[in-house]
């Protein structure tokens, strides 16, 4: 039994540096603008922009993007109906650009032309959430007719109708999420840009944070399982010798 134990034990160590790395979500990227204060234009779809170029950062493709951001009335305030977001990436070569969208008029439909009244947002949006932010209202309390108390909190899936704010709606098909901006070299310039598509109140963009987290390969990973798996079958079998031998 030892005789066997041991080439796989020294097999598996081997393995250990780079298993270690590939379990691990590191987040190689992360970058945005804190206590900024910036008014969003109102009724102005040339809105708000915020550029960051991203150099010298390994290629870990792929990775899970995040963005969090906090957007607040001034005054009266813009209703979270009014917004239009997204994030874009650039490639260093300008040989691709990706994009998604985080927000396209919240709550719009049919029988609600305006969206959302809520008025503020503090939000981190990733694709592992459960809820499609656009619904919120209906996701939190089960009614669209339903307001949340001093603006909407939580972690939500970016919108991801990438349509004309002025057409958009709850039904419309979500084709942009924030994984096809997780492929390829990151390197580039990122803009978060956000709008305020309706006359009346005005909202202020707070902060931003983009973070980027490498996604683990199942290689290495895989291989750790297989070789436990294999120590794990020679112990019991060396365990039922040992007891029909007894």
């Amino acid at each position: 039994m030892k005789n066997k134990v041991l080439p796989i034990l020294i097999f598996l160590i081997s393995f250990l540096p780079s298993v270690r790395a590939a379990i691990q979500l590191i987040e190689f990227g992360e970058f945005g603008s804190a206590a900024i204060s910036a008014e969003i234009p109102d009724n102005n779809l040339s809105g708000l922009a915020r550029n960051v170029n991203l150099v010298g950062q390994p290629i870990n493709a792929p990775y899970d993007v995040t963005v969090s951001f906090r957007i607040s009335g001034i005054g009266f305030g813009a209703i979270n109906g009014d917004y239009y977001a997204y994030l874009k990436h650039f490639s260093a070569d300008g040989s691709s650009t990706r994009l998604a969208i985080l927000l396209n008029r919240l709550g719009r439909s049919n029988e609600r032309n305006l969206g959302y009244f809520d008025n503020g947002m503090d939000v981190t949006l990733q694709d592992s959430a459960t809820h499609d932010i656009h619904n919120y209202r209906l996701a939190l309390h089960g009614s669209h007719n339903n307001p949340v108390n001093g603006g909407l909190t939580g972690i939500w899936q970016a919108d991801g109708r990438n349509l004309d704010p002025s057409q958009v709606l709850d039904t419309s098909v979500r084709t942009t999420s924030l994984s096809q901006l997780g492929v390829g070299d990151p390197n580039g310039i990122w803009t978060f840009f956000v709008a305020d598509t309706n006359a009346g109140g005005i909202g202020q963009l707070l902060e931003w944070k983009v973070t980027l987290q490498g996604v683990p390969e199942p290689g290495a990973v895989s291989l750790l399982t297989f070789g436990f798996v294999v120590l794990s079958a020679l112990k019991r079998g060396a365990q039922a010798r040992k007891i029909s031998n007894n």
